[in-house]
């Protein structure tokens, strides 16, 4: 993938997703992904538990493969719950140029990142295929979470970068206005509130 210049963070800007394509599209893309993952997920839990309600097996479910207590899968659903709406805010953001999702959706995901991390080292007992799987699905998650921290910083940092990532000028105008109305209505609360500390 092509380097920005990077002329507000030190850390490299991507300019296209996976070498070919537009930033804006490839993370548009991922997603859409991320959300048909998470809601086939999320489908599968909510089977899951409503077999061991009925089968009142609630203390150990089974679910692909492993063994589930009911708790887990709550928590598990809570947070395929989350992911499915961090990528539904950034989705809906992307569309408007706003960088507020897209921002939320990386640190999400670094968040996920580090979650998966942590609960591989307890659990795992570091199999060449699993210390295999572990390189392999880490790698994917940090170069998609540098795909939408780096749409994030072509969109803050606007014209060429912005335009270079997949969002017209179009776009970009109707979101700088939209974020000046924005300063303009909070401006006034914030002129009385400075008033009111003089009275």
């Amino acid at each position: 993938a092509k380097m920005g210049a990077g002329e507000e963070n030190p850390v490299p800007r991507l300019d296209a997703c996976c070498f070919c394509i537009e930033l804006k599209l490839g993370v548009l893309v991922l997603c859409v992904l991320q959300m048909i993952g998470a809601g086939i997920m999320l489908g599968l839990i909510s089977v899951y538990i409503l077999w061991g309600i009925a089968s009142e097996v609630t203390e150990n479910v089974p679910m692909l493969g492993g063994g589930f207590t009911f708790f887990s899968l709550l928590v598990v659903m809570c947070l395929t719950a989350a992911e499915f709406g961090f990528a539904m805010f950034a989705f809906s953001d992307i569309r408007k140029a706003e960088p507020q999702g897209i921002r939320y959706y990386y640190m999400f995901k670094l968040v996920s990142l580090g979650l998966s991390l942590v609960i591989f080292m307890l659990t795992t007992y570091w199999t060449a295929p699993e210390v295999v799987d572990l390189l392999l699905s880490t790698s994917l998650s940090v170069y998609s979470i540098w795909c939408v921290w780096s749409l994030h910083e072509a969109l803050m940092l606007g014209g060429e970068a912005a335009v270079k990532a997949g969002f017209s000028k179009e776009e970009l105008s109707e979101s700088a206005t939209l974020v000046k109305k924005a300063k303009d209505r909070a401006s006034p609360d914030d002129s009385v509130g400075h008033a009111s500390t003089y009275v």
